[in-house]
This record gives C-alpha cells, sequence and structure tokens, in this order.
C-alpha cells in the first residue's frame, strides 16, 4: 500500500517554483545589466523649417528661447531654469524638477552651422548634444542629436531607453520649433 499524498505538498512545490522562476528573472535581468547592455545611445531626429539657419539660430542658440520650443520644460511643469548665459560659446543653465536636476553648457554656437552642448544629469549621466542646420531647398534641416556613454548599472538600461524616452520629445520640440 503506497503513503497517502501529504496535503499542501503541490502548493509547497508551486510556491518552490515560483520563487525559483523570481530568482531566474532577477539573475537575468542582473546578468542582462551587467554583461550584454553597452551603454550607448545615440538619439536623432530630423526636420525641415521653412526659415533660413539664422532665423532658426535665434530661436535655438539663445537659451532664452528655448521654453518656446523645448518639450520638456513643457510636459515637466516643477521644472525651474536658470540661465546663466544665454548666448555663444559658453552659454549655460541648471535647472532642477521632481525628476531630478541638470545642467546643459554650449561648446559650439554658429548662426550658419548650430550648436551643440554638454550636459550633465542628475550630476553623474552626461551626454553631447547637437542641434545641427543644413540648407535645404528654400529651408533649413535641423537635426537634434545626443549620445552619450552610461557606465553604471541603471544607466546601461535608460541608454537602452533612450531612444524610445527622447526621440519623441526631439520630434515634438523640432515640430514645436518649426
Amino acid at each position: 500500500m503506497s503513503e497517502p499524498k501529504k496535503k499542501g505538498s503541490v502548493l509547497v512545490k508551486l510556491l518552490k517554483l515560483f520563487v525559483l522562476v523570481v530568482l531566474l528573472c532577477v539573475a537575468a535581468f542582473v546578468g542582462v545589466g551587467l554583461f550584454v547592455l553597452e551603454g550607448k545611445y545615440d538619439v536623432e531626429r530630423s526636420l525641415v523649417i521653412n526659415a533660413d539657419s539664422d532665423d532658426v539660430h535665434k530661436q535655438v542658440g539663445d537659451l532664452r528661447q528655448w521654453p518656446n520650443w523645448l518639450p520638456f520644460t513643457k510636459h515637466e511643469p516643477t521644472i525651474k531654469t536658470t540661465i546663466v548665459k544665454p548666448e555663444g560659446v559658453g552659454a549655460s543653465q541648471h535647472w532642477e524638477g521632481k525628476d531630478g536636476k541638470g545642467e546643459l553648457t554650449f561648446t559650439a554656437s554658429d548662426e550658419d552651422k548650430g550648436v551643440e552642448f554638454d550636459m550633465v544629469f542628475d550630476g553623474k549621466w552626461k551626454s553631447k548634444g547637437r542641434l545641427i542646420y543644413e540648407k535645404s531647398g528654400d529651408g533649413t534641416k535641423v537635426t537634434w542629436r545626443m549620445t552619450g556613454q552610461n557606465d553604471d548599472f541603471v544607466g546601461k538600461y535608460f541608454a537602452a531607453l533612450m531612444p524610445k524616452m527622447v526621440g519623441p520629445m526631439f520630434e515634438e520640440g523640432l515640430a514645436d520649433l518649426k
């Protein structure tokens, strides 16, 4: 005669299986973050604007004009921005909001070519940005590009998500700039 099965043994086995699956998922998440994701990102969007580059530059090359077209401040009303210098190489601003703080400094500014800037978010995530102007028919093609390298665990996941998080904001900003 066989022993009767203990009550709850199936439940215990299912619980152990659940814990094992959760642990495997956590190990996979950590493994991907540490060994698979490289942390690089490169986000770029372009739009032709029916204006000369010097007219575009009046909005892009002057940080006081950025609230007119920058989508980040439009979607995050708690952001408080302080402009240290509004125009030219060395123009800079810093901001703080519920999602963090950051700073941006122009490293190049040319009414025919565009602006380049360094940006730091929360004191640790650095990126390079550019708004490039190119003649396109009667208008100007403006390309907004941001690149960076995040080497910490969380930063690598942010880098993987950057095209989906930032790309639509770039599209919206370029449309508002238009």
